[in-house]
């Protein structure tokens, strides 16, 4: 029986179980909020709603008023600690409470539709305070009013699974607040098991076999999140935010802004480093007649969706961190802000703009943002941002591209890009092959159309004898030919500020970046593709056919070419290597590594086996089969310290093969063929004799010999043999009393 210390201490132990555990399924939008007030929102109603169990327990209410009370304080709470919200009285109003009930169901679509970190106020508050405040009015009652060991926990891995695809695609420490979640609630629900088998007598089992259980938990989490590592972390599924299809089918329309009567002025950037260029939008899509800015911009691993954003915003690369002051001008008419670089912060000037921080939608992976309604000209504002490494290295590998990345509405180039397909030159080597190709054959005009359909980049550029085509074509031309090569491209359109910052319609220009290894995005200058003859040139030379051009480098790449100055002509000797193979001596290493993994992770599962078959026979119902037990748990460990003796022998005859324990094979035969039962605690007091006797057997054997009996499956392996040696002759008993029921019918 226990004593009113005795359940005061158990309440405490579970209140505080709640509340650890709910505090690290939280602990998972650490990434997703600016400040860690959120876990305010989320722990104060777990708090009040343990002392509301608490209470009702208490003064032996039941369920429906715990229920009754729970209904009642959920809106109060929630505008209180999420909205923070009071009242002019303290309580807070009927409109604000309304707002909670109304909010609670679209907070978790507004949280993933803004770019993480979030200001943690208003209607993202509600998700933290909605999962701690159901998560634990389940939890709550379950732990402090039912005896069921695991019934508690049910609510609280319901909330850790909702609250995954909530956060950011790679949370910091998932793995390890994982593996912390399951220690605690292993050992909560062992003391839970302990405590309710203390109410009908004495609890079985011991606190150093619950400590060397929760160690194999440890030790087996931590081996597996070593030998299988989650690296495909953008595989994970996440909730999916509000859709701006319309605010960027709109915006497609103004990737080059529009020009506004006369004026020529777009606006005065100051901070930009010099020979940096402002971006107006990315296009990351061929859609079959022009390069457009996508929804969710391909290969972008969960980033490439534009989303609202805060004051701060992560970027996704680290780099040189500058600011940088906008101006617009009356000549600018557009849906783009310009940007640069990778954006950590936004201030807009609210005095005399009328663009607010909601309007904006930014979108991570293609460094561009949209203001939904427009960009007015009076909005003047403030970012920083990150500067990454825009050099294009040759010796630095590209990133494979996805499906979507090779732009499969592109497929028209590839049978004339057939000739810069060398296998035995790397994608960024064929790029540029191509990039020069384009500049030493094409001609460039000013003037015209500058479509983007497959019959003007397939038929009338690279596939004509006189390639001409305006900057822009050239660049679409570009991005998709690198694209089909296997090199991640897209096309940008931004302008390059002239004297003072100013920036003008006639400064508006496009380039191409191409994506490498580590996420990043290089810029290939238009100088190096853009064609260098000029279009009303009748003397230009016909276009050389693409696989002579093709062959000719590749044979002599120091060939000194004189064609205008700033003409780009060289390729490196690393642009010309073979691709990384796998060699035979790699993927046999690579295999005995895995098989000696998966090895040593099956060995290191023996001992938790055993534990676990010894808690279960410990844990046997039958009377007789507490002696059967604990002697088969002697024999098992003289079988895995490699001295077995015959299972068909009797137990005194075992007993002295193994020179120990011919009282205990006595006792077992005694109790075994007893008339009746004997007293349960004789058989405590047996098992725990034969413990002693099975350590006693280990011990003899020196450290090695202790490891090999640890590790040592054979009395797993016999123990299933007799599982199915058993299984058969019942079967075939039973076959036998059907065909003798048969024959007496």
């Amino acid at each position: 029986m226990t004593g009113p210390t005795t359940d005061s201490r158990g309440t405490v132990v579970d209140a505080l179980a709640v509340l650890v555990l709910v505090t690290l399924t939280l602990s998972i939008l650490d990434d997703s909020y600016s400040d860690r007030s959120y876990l305010v929102a989320g722990l104060v109603p777990a708090v009040v709603l343990l002392a509301l169990a608490a209470l009702a327990r208490r003064v032996h209410e039941g369920v429906w008023w715990y229920a009754l009370g729970v209904v009642v304080l959920f809106a109060p709470l929630g505008a209180l600690v999420a909205l923070r919200r009071p009242g002019p009285y303290g309580p807070p109003t009927f409109d604000t409470m309304n707002r909670v009930l109304g909010e609670s169901i679209s907070a978790p679509t507004t949280l993933v539709s803004t770019v993480p970190p979030v200001d943690a106020a208003g209607q993202v508050m509600l998700v933290p305070f909605v999962i701690g405040f159901l998560a634990v009015a389940a939890a709550a009652w379950l732990a402090l009013a039912t005896q069921s060991p695991l019934a508690p926990l049910v609510p609280l891995v319901v909330a850790l699974a909702a609250t995954i695809p909530l956060g950011v695609l790679v949370p910091g420490l998932l793995v390890p607040r994982g593996i912390v979640f399951a220690i605690v609630a292993v050992a909560w629900a062992a003391a839970r098991a302990r405590r309710r088998e203390a109410l009908v007598g004495e609890a079985r089992g011991t606190a150093a076999a619950a400590v060397a259980g929760l160690l194999v938990v440890t030790l087996v989490s931590g081996l597996v999140s070593l030998l299988v590592p989650d690296d495909n972390e953008v595989d994970r599924v996440l909730l999916r935010g509000d859709s701006e299809t319309v605010a960027v089918s709109g915006a497609a329309e103004t990737t080059v802004p529009r020009r506004v009567g006369t004026r020529n002025e777009l606006f005065v950037a100051t901070g930009v480093p010099e020979g940096r260029r402002v971006r107006f939008a990315a296009l990351d899509r061929y859609d079959g007649q022009a390069w457009v800015p996508a929804e969710v911009s391909p290969g972008s691993d969960g980033t490439g969706t534009f989303k609202r954003i805060g004051h701060d915003i992560a970027a996704l690369h680290p780099g040189r961190s500058v600011g940088v002051r906008i101006r617009m001008r009356p000549g600018y008419a557009g849906d783009w802000l310009p940007m640069l670089g990778e954006l950590t912060s936004l201030d807009l000037d609210y005095t005399d703009g009328r663009t607010q921080i909601t309007d904006v939608r930014y979108n991570q992976a293609t460094s561009s943002a949209l203001v939904v309604g427009g960009v007015n000209p009076r909005d003047d504002y403030t970012f920083t941002s990150v500067l990454t490494d825009d050099e294009l290295a040759r010796t630095e590998p590209t990133r494979e591209p996805t499906e979507e990345q090779r732009q499969p509405e592109g497929a028209f180039l590839d049978q004339y890009l057939r000739p810069f397909e060398r296998a035995e030159v790397t994608p960024l080597g064929r790029v540029m092959l191509l990039a020069r190709y384009l500049r030493l054959n094409g001609a460039v005009r000013l003037t015209g159309s500058s479509s983007q359909s497959s019959v003007d980049l397939g038929i009338r550029m690279l596939g004509s004898r006189q390639m001409a085509g305006t900057p822009f074509q050239y660049s679409a031309l570009m991005a998709l030919g690198a694209s089909r090569l296997g090199v991640p491209a897209r096309v940008v359109t931004g302008a390059e500020p002239g004297r003072g910052g100013l920036v003008t319609h006639d400064d508006v220009t496009s380039w191409v970046e191409l994506q490498f290894a580590d996420g990043t995005w290089r810029t290939l200058e238009p100088v190096r593709y853009v064609g260098v003859h000029a279009a009303a040139d009748d003397e230009r030379r016909a276009q050389e056919d693409r696989n002579v051009f093709v062959l000719r480098e590749l044979d002599d790449l120091d060939k000194d070419y004189r064609f205008p100055k700033g003409t780009f002509l060289g390729l490196d000797d690393e642009d010309v290597r073979r691709g990384d193979e796998v060699t035979p001596t790699g993927l046999a290493l690579a295999t005995t590594a895995a098989l000696g993994g998966l090895a040593l992770l099956v060995l290191l599962l023996v001992p938790l086996a055993k534990v676990l078959r010894r808690a279960r026979r410990r844990r046997t119902s039958s009377w007789s089969g507490l002696y059967v037990n604990g002697w088969q748990e002697v024999l098992d460990a003289a079988r895995d310290r490699g001295t077995p003796v015959p299972e068909g022998w009797s137990r005194f005859a075992q007993a002295a093969e193994l020179g120990v324990g011919a009282d205990l094979a006595r006792r077992a035969d005694a109790a075994v063929f007893a008339p009746g039962a004997p007293d349960a605690r004789d058989g405590r007091e047996f098992w725990e004799a034969c413990q002693g006797l099975r350590r006693q057997l280990v011990a003899e054997k020196g450290l090695r010999g202790r490891l090999r009996a640890h590790l040592n499956p054979a009395s797993l392996m016999a123990g299933w043999a007799r599982g199915r040696r058993s299984a058969r002759q019942v079967r075939h008993e039973d076959r036998g009393a059907r065909r003798q029921q048969a024959a007496g019918a």
